[in-house]
């Protein structure tokens, strides 16, 4: 992502990353393009009732539709990244659209013991003879 589209108002840490060219982490893909991701959500569930929020959005899992977005609170972007796996909604008006998996404290967070994992489980699978060189 070129420096001129990362925003001011963003996060240090997401900023950092951006700003580092660190966006492919198999198999996590961070924001490379502005509106990538550009989508909030209604509704987030965790281990409570629905919680009506907002996110950022700004990493994807590519093998299983996983998203990570930054929490908003009153319009502004906090540094709190939660996991979440949108759902298509049902006729039931108490089912939100999108499960939590995680919540993490800031984007270094996220990327040490969340994307660091799934890239450590991913490369356990993956046969030695199918790597580039």
């Amino acid at each position: 992502m070129q420096t001129a589209d990362i925003e001011a108002h963003w996060p240090n840490a997401l900023r950092w990353f951006l700003s580092q060219d660190l966006h492919h982490f198999a198999p996590w893909r961070l924001l490379e393009k502005h509106q990538q991701f550009e989508f909030h959500t209604e509704s987030v569930e965790d281990d409570g009732p629905p919680r009506k929020g907002t996110l950022f959005v700004f990493a994807r899992r590519d093998d299983n539709g996983d998203f990570a977005g930054l929490q908003m609170v009153d319009g502004i972007i906090t540094e709190r990244v939660i996991c979440f796996h949108p759902l298509i909604p049902t006729h039931d008006p108490n089912q939100g659209l999108n499960v939590v998996s995680a919540i993490y404290e800031n984007v270094f967070d996220f990327v040490a013991y969340k994307i660091i994992d799934d890239m450590k489980q991913q490369a356990q699978q993956v046969d030695a003879s199918e790597l580039r060189r």
